[in-house]
């Protein structure tokens, strides 16, 4: 595309295309389209007509797995010269290591930032690469077997990514930015992505669905495959199926505006994961919106994630002026990822998130495939040894399949192995809204990031759950109000006995939280009533490197209303729910997601009215009991800040 101008438009279509779908075989390249213009290029298909399609993951990995437990190198010379670093799936796709090695800006002759050695090894691990373009749009167009992503941006921006269909892949968009040319003003929506096929009938995918699976059923919501059903969350996340790990939008040093809506994901490892990965060496005390740009201005909204088997929305190292809101999400591991972050404020409100099924566990009504199973080979390490199938990692950095049960080969030369606990079919299948942590054992002061810029606001959600809120960590510098919560008891609607119960059943203090700098005081705890704990290996205040509390962090819940009520373990807390109410919200089919209050529901009055305050921040006004929560629709007329409908004064109210 080498003659193509700002203002131009690029129709992928042949002269004489197929009844059916016109295929494109051969990767896409728009490279240096430097424009101050707004005009965009337009690179346009026609819908499921036009396919472009890719390699397998087998293909682009090109190394075979070894049956011994041996490593095995496929790489080139420079690949076996470059010094380990820690394996990622998203660094390797879109980091340059020449760049990196190198340092200092590239020049405008310099080639397409590919990694994995001069040749390019994972050139053609993208569909359609932009490297170094300003304002493009890409639309109307299928993407099927693009491992690892349909399209990779590097140094770009004014990217707008539309109605499109991606089938397979770890990521839908890979983008990052650069110092010498940062990335920013990144669109997309109205993009269906089908990450695992494997629970579909791929003949009848469409964008708009419905959605027939293999057995035969049609339904929006998506098929489960074999990543929900049969893979421990482990082979995903860092063993043999790594190649699952990644989402629809995977960003590295991202600047605002980034608009992420009205996007269908399904059966997908994640949503949206975006990372300020220049900030990560940075003390925490130092993160600001002036040392970290990046991760900011986020509007993500009614979006539908469904069979997510790890984050729908994950924000990582840093993140500020993130809306998260209309989101729908059915049957998710960690719904709102906040681990390690700095920043804030985030604002997560108006989302609704229910279920009726759940990972890797064996059950005669689940649809799909077999359910999880392991075979661990005692010869490849300790504690019952690994399963080589499973439990092994390929290292796309340096072209290699790491031995069975290897982790990581840091440069020093040290081995560290992976966690048996976290590769068995039970991890990660418990599931919480909100994820948070605490700093690991041997963290280094300074290191571990709590969003201390702003709080995070969690208000006017409607959930029905078989898991905690929130878990595995401590409340930090949360604002949990005005959520309606309805836990799956014996009583409820849609209750399953195989679904709804505590996992694990009995606590165990042993397990729980192992790997932070102290676990000795968290617990489960109960409401005041049935089996689901509200939170799950818990404590209520945050923790430094050093082990103490840090009270500047404290938390509020209040004004929410739960079918189980509240802890009694904290009653003697001020800031915990002194207007809780313990009742059914009220919801008319949760189970199916319509959490349309009925006549009467206890969720449509509340006395606090979520409004914005002089300084910018948010607060729960009292309002008179008989007030009614109204139904406001959020309307955006900014990039910055939100306005809402005027009632009285400056108020933010969308449960829905």
């Amino acid at each position: 595309m080498r003659a193509v101008l700002p203002g131009d438009i690029v129709q992928l279509l042949l002269d004489t295309p197929d009844a059916a779908a016109t295929l494109y075989r051969e990767r896409v390249v728009l490279s240096q389209k430097r424009s101050r213009e707004r005009a965009p290029v337009v690179i346009r298909g026609l819908g499921v007509r036009t396919r472009i399609v890719g390699k397998s993951i087998d293909q682009v990995r090109d190394c075979p797995m070894p049956e011994d437990d041996a490593e095995r190198s496929c790489g080139d010379l420079y690949a076996f010269l470059s010094p380990p670093r820690k394996p990622d799936l998203l660094t390797a796709l879109v980091a340059s290591p020449d760049a990196e090695a190198e340092g200092g800006p590239r020049s405008a002759r310099s080639r397409l930032a590919i990694p994995i050695g001069r040749s390019g090894r994972l050139a053609d691990a993208a569909c359609l690469d932009l490297d170094r373009v300003d304002s493009v749009v890409v639309e109307d167009l299928t993407f099927e077997d693009c491992w690892m992503t349909a399209i990779r941006a590097i140094s770009s921006r004014r990217i707008a990514f539309r109605r499109s269909l991606i089938i397979g892949g770890s990521y839908g968009l890979a983008a990052r930015g650069q110092a010498d040319h940062p990335s920013e003003q990144v669109i997309v929506e109205d993009v269906t992505w089908v990450q695992d096929a494997s629970g579909f009938d791929r003949t009848a995918l469409t964008r708009d669905g419905p959605f027939r699976c293999r057995d035969g059923r049609a339904t929006e919501l998506g098929c489960p495959g074999v990543m929900w059903r049969s893979i421990p969350w482990g082979a995903s996340h860092h063993g043999a199926y790594e190649h699952f790990n990644g989402a629809l939008l995977g960003g590295t040093d991202l600047k605002g505006r980034i608009i992420f809506r009205r996007n269908t994901i399904l059966a997908a490892f994640n949503g949206i994961r975006l990372k300020a990965a220049n900030c990560d060496t940075l003390p925490a005390s130092e993160l600001s919106p002036t040392t970290c740009p990046y991760n900011a201005n986020l509007w993500i909204y009614e979006n539908l994630f469904s069979y997510v088997r790890d984050n729908p929305v994950e924000l990582e190292i840093w993140a500020t002026k993130v809306h998260i809101f209309g989101n729908r999400i059915h049957n998710a591991h960690a719904w709102f990822s906040f681990d390690d972050m700095g920043g804030g404020p985030i604002f997560v409100y108006g989302n609704r998130g229910w279920f009726d099924d759940i990972p890797a566990v064996a059950r005669s009504s689940a649809p799909g495939d077999a359910p999880c199973r392991r075979n661990p080979a005692p010869q490849f390490g300790a504690a019952g040894g690994f399963d080589p199938r499973l439990d092994r990692r390929f290292d796309y950095l340096k072209a290699r399949w790491l031995p069975v049960g290897v982790e990581q080969v840091e440069a020093s030369g040290r081995v560290l192995w992976m966690d048996p606990l976290e590769l068995a079919c039970d991890a990660s299948i418990a599931g919480r809204v909100i994820k948070l942590a605490l700093p690991p054992r041997g963290a280094v002061p300074d290191t571990f990031r709590y969003a201390t810029h702003a709080p995070i606001y969690v208000f006017n959600n409607s959930w029905y759950l078989r898991s905690p809120v929130t878990g595995i960590g401590a409340a930090a510098n949360l604002r949990h109000w005005n959520n309606a919560i309805l836990f799956c008891e014996p009583d409820t609607r849609g209750y399953q006995a195989s679904l709804c119960k505590a996992t694990p059943e009995v606590f165990n203090a042993a397990r729980c939280g192992r790997e932070f700098v102290r676990s000795d005081d968290l617990d489960r705890y109960l409401g005041a009533a049935g089996n689901i704990p509200l939170f799950d290996c818990f404590r209520w205040l945050p923790l430094d490197e050093h082990g103490q509390d840090i009270p500047s962090l404290r938390s509020a819940f209040d004004h929410d209303v739960s079918n189980n009520g509240f802890p009694k373990a904290f009653e003697q807390v001020a800031d915990f729910e002194r207007h809780g109410r313990m009742a059914d919200p009220g919801f008319r089919a949760p189970e199916r997601g319509d959490f349309t209050l009925v006549r009467g529901a206890a969720a449509a009055t509340s006395t606090c009215l979520v409004s914005e305050t002089a300084d910018g921040r948010l607060d729960c006004v009292d309002v008179p009991p008989a007030a009614r929560l109204r139904e406001l629709s959020l309307r955006m007329v900014s990039s910055t800040e939100v306005r809402t409908l005027q009632a009285s004064g400056r108020q933010i109210n969308d449960r829905r």
